[in-house]
């Protein structure tokens, strides 16, 4: 999964697989509540590195101070900003650039948060050394990423199984790790047949039939940093 998969200009039949996808991971909301301990927002100011359409920005807006949103794709930002004002939500600030370049003072954030977005190991040092400009001393960076070593890893092709090599990079970086443990549920087998084989293919497909499924085991690693703070917490 990437966050490349909230491009908006893709048909209607693509964007409602999209929306069942996204209210298929994690129905227990796990991972949220992960990123809230490990890193809370609640009455600061928060970075969203790659906001995307707003999904999660707009959860984040009823918590946080005050969110700057990240979104690079331009095709994405008429969307965000629609659904950031039909919220209600008026602590949004749009950047229209990505985390290579943040449109930002040094200082500026207490925290920030990257959900399946732009730091994919090796060669993502240029977003960490933005990210860290714009952080206070003591300000949370908490990377959400796919983990592997679960049911739906098996259907990934070469380059989407690439995470499961990133936690010694991460570590290199001075992140710790935790893995949550959650999963994909679908309200119907017809739901998840048609969202897994759209993802990732015939291979997907047989195993859903094989095995008459609707929930698969799913594993995010969530690496956290407090910068400029010996900060850390215990990895699994």
């Amino acid at each position: 999964m990437s966050e490349s998969k909230t491009i908006p200009f893709w048909g209607p039949e693509q964007m409602e697989l999209l929306a069942l996808m996204t209210q298929a991971i994690d129905p227990e909301k796990r991972i949220p509540a992960a990123m809230q301990a490990i890193a809370p927002i609640e009455g600061r100011v928060l970075l969203d590195i790659g906001a995307g359409v707003g999904d999660r920005t707009i959860q984040y807006a009823w918590i946080a101070n005050h969110v700057y949103a990240l979104e690079p794709d331009h095709n994405a930002l008429p969307i965000l900003r629609g659904r950031i004002k039909s919220s209600g939500a008026t602590n949004v600030t749009v950047l229209p650039a990505g985390a290579g370049a943040i449109p930002l003072e040094d200082d500026t954030v207490g925290v920030a948060y990257a959900t399946w977005a732009y730091f994919f190991g090796a060669g993502s040092e240029p977003g960490l050394r933005e990210v860290e400009r714009v952080l206070q001393p003591g300000g949370d960076f908490a990377v959400v990423q796919n983990y592997g070593h679960d049911e739906i890893s098996q259907f990934w092709a070469a380059h989407e199984a690439e995470c499961e090599e990133w936690p010694p990079w991460f570590a290199e970086q001075g992140f710790a790790c935790q893995v949550v443990d959650t999963v994909w549920r679908f309200q119907s087998q017809d739901e998840a047949l048609a969202v897994l084989e759209f993802l990732w293919g015939e291979g997907a497909r047989a195993y859903v039939v094989e095995h008459g499924k609707v929930e698969f085991d799913y594993k995010v690693a969530i690496y956290h940093k407090c910068v400029g703070s010996t900060e850390e917490i215990e990895g699994d």
